[in-house]
């Protein structure tokens, strides 16, 4: 069928509508069986001249959409994909008639926000189109829930919508969209410890992308096989299954995809106590996954969103204006006490326009004061994971298998908790203090005792109800031990206190390490030691604009060793 219709367009012989909705058909039934032809943008875009110069919406609006499918799956560029689905959006989004095409590109948009982890976004889109009357296929709309609320970890929830879009895409007797979920519930019902279950669905997912050659999902399924069948202890077909999600992204240069294999490939050697291949698998992952998901281009895309709101926001302002001239224009003719009255609405108009628009620019500022807190706290995840890495390194070198395997089963605890706290702008004190002891102890087993610490409460510190930014201490204790403590003969101490004053919270960090100006002059010293203190000096610089604050960072430099005391302004959770 897909050939009579190539036939059919290389046939034409007119540039019109038809010709256009052609062209359109084929790809809609073409494109994401072979993702890899490289001709698809070159395609559409002569699609979108032609479609151009007819003048005709339909064709030039999902030519916009297509283009974005191309830039944000096929080649890995959400970024430049979202460009393309705002001008899609913007042809469809005021023609009744073109509602059904808003539903596909709105959905386009939320699924960027759930690949950059804005889960929030994502959420509020999906089930915001749940409602709308044109979307004639809710089931996928339901897919989407069901994959936000498996990366959020709420498995139950991600198998009940799951299981609601598979029941509406077996009634629309959707092969493609059948195979899709079910190798997204196969995982689920695994990772919730319904074994059996999940490795009957993942593999009537396989059969179904054999049976109907669905290359486009074959990646996601081999992928999520891997991890069901590591789950079921079946760790042959669990390495074959991940070795060849692998290779295949490669060969597709789909980079989301590859590093969904790395990483599920890294827990399969993990599994077969081949650590060293295991680690350098895990690197692979973090490197690529930091660059799919690093703070530039989450900026990039909230800069865009909002350049993107306070354009159209000045568009209607200015079609408001041009009203609001016509409108004093008839006035005028209508009479001198008219023109007054014209006059004066339009001073009292200005005046709100005005106040609007200063309203607009202050929560502008606030959003990018905020987005670029965001990509501050999320820069302190590659510092730190580096850093533990390097100390699980030490131990593989070393032959120490023993020593590995219990460093890298505390360091995965401290992932999980650092990747947790990392999305969140202030996190529970107990929280806090909880994970600096977890790093707190694997520091000590690298630098085999040669310190200690203690943490110190003040007594009328309640730390179940004080609120602090995630890992603010976490630079300073870092530089203490590496740069104060590990230098020393001596049984070094790390002391960490925490008390109130003044309506504010200090945290400090006492050593009686070397001290700054013998570290300094060490030949070792690294150029990079400056960066954690860099970072968190500007997150207490935002902190204070956005709240209006006075936090600060003091540096004391002790006869022996170097006190550190931040101070926070007092938050409480309730």
């Amino acid at each position: 069928m897909i050939d009579s219709l190539e036939n059919v367009i290389k046939n034409y012989k007119s540039k019109d509508t038809a010709y256009v909705n052609l062209r359109i058909k084929y790809v809609a039934r073409k494109m994401f069986l072979t993702p890899t032809d490289t001709t698809w943008t070159s395609y559409n875009n002569k699609t979108l001249n032609i479609s151009s110069q007819l003048n005709y919406p339909k064709g030039i609006g999902i030519s916009y959409n297509n283009l974005g499918i191309i830039q944000h799956y096929f080649l890995s560029d959400p970024l430049q994909g979202l460009e393309y689905y705002q001008k899609s959006y913007d042809v469809f989004e005021n023609e009744p008639k073109f509602q059904k095409y808003v539903v596909a590109v709105l959905t386009n948009i939320g699924l960027i926000n759930l690949e950059q982890q804005e889960y929030d976004k994502a959420l509020k889109s999906f089930k915001t189109l749940l409602n709308n009357p044109e979307n004639k296929s809710k089931y996928n709309t339901l897919f989407y829930i069901g994959n936000v609320y498996g990366e959020q970890k709420k498995l139950d929830s991600s198998m009940y919508y799951y299981q609601k879009a598979l029941v509406g895409a077996e009634q629309n007797n959707r092969h493609i969209y059948i195979a899709n979920i079910k190798t997204n519930l196969g995982l689920i019902q695994a990772r919730a410890g319904f074994l059996n279950e999940g490795l009957t669905t993942i593999n009537a997912s396989l059969d179904l992308i054999e049976k109907y050659n669905i290359e486009g999902l074959r990646v996601a399924a081999y992928t999520n096989a891997a991890e069901v069948y590591l789950q079921n202890n079946d760790i042959e077909k669990a390495e074959y299954y991940a070795t060849n999600s692998l290779k295949l992204s490669k060969s597709l240069n789909n980079l989301s995809t590859e590093n969904s294999a790395l990483a599920t490939l890294a827990n399969v050697y993990a599994k077969k106590q081949d650590y060293k291949n295991a680690l350098t698998t895990y690197q692979k992952h973090i490197v690529l996954r930091d660059s799919l998901i690093n703070a530039d281009r989450k900026l990039d895309i909230s800069r865009k969103e909002i350049q993107y709101e306070a354009d159209k926001d000045r568009a209607i302002s200015q079609v408001e204006i041009e009203r609001q001239k016509s409108i004093k224009n008839a006035s005028i003719i209508g009479g001198s006490g008219l023109i007054l009255a014209s006059i004066f609405s339009f001073v009292l108009y200005r005046r709100k326009q005005d106040a609007i628009s200063k309203s607009k620019e202050a929560e502008f500022n606030a959003k990018v004061s905020d987005t670029e807190l965001k990509a501050l706290r999320s820069q302190m995840n590659p510092h730190f994971i580096f850093n533990s890495l390097n100390s699980i390194g030490d131990y593989i070198l070393k032959n120490d298998t023993e020593s590995a395997s219990d460093y890298l089963g505390k360091f995965a605890k401290l992932m999980r908790l650092t990747l947790e706290n990392s999305e969140k702008k202030e996190i529970l004190l107990s929280e806090d203090i909880s994970l600096l002891r977890t790093y707190m102890d694997i520091e000590r087993k690298r630098f085999n005792h040669k310190f200690d610490y203690v943490i110190e409460i003040e007594a009328d510190l309640d730390s179940e109800n004080i609120l602090v930014p995630p890992m603010i201490l976490q630079p300073f204790i870092e530089n203490s031990i590496i740069h104060g403590l590990s230098q020393k003969e001596e049984l070094g101490l790390v002391k960490i206190s925490f008390k109130a004053e003044k309506n504010m919270l200090i945290c400090s960090v006492d050593d009686n390490g070397i001290g700054r100006k013998k570290s300094i002059s060490s030949k070792n010293h690294p150029e990079s030691k400056s960066m954690g203190m860099a970072i968190t000096k500007s997150r207490i610089e935002i902190i204070n604009k956005l709240k209006n604050t006075n936090g600060n960072v003091e540096i004391t430099d002790k006869t022996e060793g170097t006190r550190i005391d931040v101070s926070l302004p007092m938050q409480l959770a309730f």
